[in-house]
């Protein structure tokens, strides 16, 4: 097929802005692969191709119309019945094809469309009897599992999805180009060493049980305009946030600037750009100030988890209710009156703000934090580097602010963490079993009957993963998928990463590919194996 002088790669996430700015990070990885005059195409949601100015001319954002009418010249406006095979004949070859959404439509294109590397969720079309029409490979496997096994993931989505990546390696290319957008109605001051700050609020979430009370919100405007009175309290949201924000602004009795549902997005983005933190709930907004380096003060409650889209601004601090049912799932009807946000005071979020301002050095706002902790009723974690230079791109884990005891679940969650970098890159990411003691140590207080305990389990699954490899592929049969399932019932602890290998099994099945079943066996037995000798070191005290 015919071939222009320039490399095409075409990213597929049709999600909301939040979930698009947590992949702009994989859009480096990919790029790191290819030449300046290569073209991403990204294919997007409506509401996002208002961001295009933002972007350098290589990256094109498109929705999915786009996309058929660019490529295929199938416009779906008139003819939204599209032969799928018409994609495979058609004249473009995408040298890599990134898919990063469970959507049935992305899946069947990725799996037609000819590309030189495909990596992502892909649709299976290999006869009537298969079971599943949809397949999560690799990173997407882990991505699927882990939004099922939440209290057991560790990796922030953003770096999920660098490790969908074909071209997996830092970069530091520059992917968004000059602001092209002006405005005149708000105030375009540019940060000044005068003292006075700029903290803007995101003041929504998509979700009620993501959104903290607003007479706590108002508080905290507060106490910041009592300690800092020069400060620029600014509010941004959504136009269907209106009415929460004006409450917030009808309780202050002091001028604040509520620009709420007044911008648009490209707009929102400047305003962000001036400020110096960004207090704020699981928002979309959060995701873009992470990316564009703004400092973030993050209230999490409900379903938010500080592991999957916590900011990854080093310096940045998020505050998270400690109560069994934290956190939930969105679709789940709250059984406790919200309690998860009747744990964090406004005086409690201020305390983080100061932490900020003053870069961690205010031993007062500290000392009343750790009684917070102390009595239970939240936890604190930081964004840091410091121990954590193995990550593949300026992605960040949060680690605690104030050390605890680790359980069963954290133990293992936390050892595993490593071990999924290592596997999931293709072994590039190996940091190494003294990195990983020295963190478990510095941020966590281990109790050895726990590690022991942990240590037994684990030889258990691995020696049944070792055997296995014993049994001639074609002799693994939907028995011994039940009997993984059944382990990772009875092993809680282990579920997200036996539901992993439970996948990679039934992929390999059928496709019918041994090859695939054999490296997916000898995969969790190498995995297994390295957390045991972690465990062990750990045990006798061998660093």
């Amino acid at each position: 097929m015919p071939r222009d002088n320039f490399s095409r790669i075409v990213l597929f996430q049709r999600r909301r802005v939040g979930d698009f700015f947590q992949s702009l990070p994989a859009i480096k990885n990919i790029l790191s692969g290819f030449d300046d005059e290569d073209r991403l195409y990204m294919v997007v949601d409506k509401s996002i191709k208002v961001l295009r100015p933002f972007f350098e001319p290589n990256i094109v954002l498109m929705d999915l119309g786009d996309f058929f009418k660019e490529f295929y010249n199938i416009d779906l406006g008139v003819n939204a019945d599209v032969n799928f095979l018409d994609l495979e004949s058609g004249a473009v070859v995408f040298d890599a094809a990134v898919n990063l959404n469970y959507s049935l439509i992305n899946s069947l294109v990725l799996n037609i469309i000819p590309a030189g590397s495909k990596s992502g969720f892909i649709a299976n079309r290999k006869g009537d009897g298969r079971r599943k029409i949809v397949y999560p490979l690799k990173a997407a496997n882990y991505f699927f599992n882990s939004i099922r096994h939440r209290d057991q993931n560790r990796i922030n989505i953003a770096d999920i999805f660098c490790l969908f990546s074909p071209h997996f390696y830092p970069t530091r290319r520059k992917i968004l180009g000059k602001m092209a957008l002006t405005f005149d109605r708000f105030d375009k001051k540019k940060k000044c060493d005068n003292g006075i700050k700029r903290i803007i609020f995101a003041v929504g979430a998509s979700s009620i049980k993501r959104q903290w009370d607003g007479c706590e919100l108002a508080e905290i405007i507060r106490l910041i305009h009592v300690d800092y009175p020069d400060f620029e309290i600014i509010l941004v949201g959504l136009k269907e946030e209106s009415n929460y924000a004006k409450r917030i602004e009808d309780d202050i009795d002091f001028h604040i600037l509520n620009i709420v549902g007044k911008t648009s997005l490209p707009e929102v983005i400047e305003i962000l750009k001036t400020g110096d933190i960004l207090v704020s709930p699981d928002t979309g907004l959060l995701q873009i100030a992470s990316f564009i380096g703004l400092k973030i003060t993050a209230i999490f409650l409900g379903n938010a988890n500080i592991y999957e889209t916590g900011p990854y601004m080093e310096g940045s601090y998020v505050i998270s209710p400690i109560i069994d049912c934290y956190p939930c799932f969105e679709h789940l009807k709250c059984e406790f009156d919200y309690e998860c946000k009747k744990r964090i005071k406004a005086k409690d979020v201020f305390n983080v703000v100061k932490l900020i301002l003053l870069v961690g050095d205010d031993d007062f706002s500290l000392r009343d934090l750790e009684k917070g902790f102390g009595e239970n009723r939240f936890n604190l974690h930081r964004m840091s580097g410091n121990m954590m230079t193995f990550t593949p791109t300026y992605i960040l884990s949060p680690v605690s602010v104030f050390k605890s005891k680790i359980d069963k679940t954290e133990l293992v969650s936390e050892i595993f963490k490593f071990e999924w970098f290592r596997i999931l890159s293709g072994k590039k990411i190996d940091v190494g079993y003294n990195g990983i003691i020295s963190y478990l140590t510095e941020y966590f207080i281990l109790d050895l009957d726990i590690v022991k305990l942990v240590n037994d389990d684990i030889m258990f699954i691995k020696n049944i993963a070792v055997d296995a490899l014993k049994i001639r592929t074609n002799e693994i049969s939907d028995n011994f998928i039940l009997l993984l399932k059944s382990l990772a019932i009875n092993y809680p602890h282990l579920s997200l990463l036996l539901s992993y290998f439970i996948n990679e099994i039934q992929f390999g099945i059928d496709m019918n590919d041994k090859n695939y079943i054999e490296s997916s066996f000898v995969d969790i037995a190498c995995f297994l194996e390295n957390a045991h000798i972690t465990l062990n070191k750990i045990g006798s005290n061998r660093i």
